[in-house]
């Protein structure tokens, strides 16, 4: 089964909008790491773009690190860096809980580094997390908003 889900702060209404409905890139049985995360980040991609929520840039690299995707969202009217977490079911540590406080603070950083280098301007940004678990029967995409 495969499903998303979209968790928000707290206050926010409980009403989400998934979109429209969307198909999720082939993943190969015996993908790569590497593999399994550019297949996530794609996965993530589709579903922003489902939802109305631009992506603006993939994969932005500078001396201090790297942001999966940089998003704009209207609804929020937020510009946001998005951490992409993707594991296989039964892992160690599960994908939401891998990204660490030091993540989300250098996420943060990086982020006011690439509106530096864009024009792009917002007046509100934040870091949200897309932790993806895939098993035997599909894979399950939580969206966590503005968790910094």
């Amino acid at each position: 089964m495969n499903a998303s889900h979209v968790l928000l702060p707290p206050g926010k209404p409980p009403v989400v909008d998934l979109g429209e409905e969307w198909a999720a890139p082939s993943l190969p049985a015996n993908a790569t790491n590497r593999e399994l995360g550019a297949w996530g980040e794609e996965l993530a991609a589709r579903h922003f773009r489902a939802r109305g929520i631009d992506v603006l840039d993939r994969n932005w690299r500078c001396r201090q690190g790297e942001i999966d995707l940089v998003c704009w969202d209207p609804r929020r009217q937020a510009l946001f860096a998005c951490e992409v977490k993707t594991r296989r079911e039964g892992g160690s540590v599960p994908s939401l809980e891998s990204v660490s406080r030091l993540k989300l603070a250098r996420l943060r950083l990086l982020l006011a580094q690439w509106l530096a280098n864009h024009e792009h301007r917002a007046a509100a940004v934040a870091v949200d997390v897309v932790a993806i678990t895939v098993s035997g029967s599909g894979w399950d995409l939580c969206h966590v908003e503005a968790v910094a």
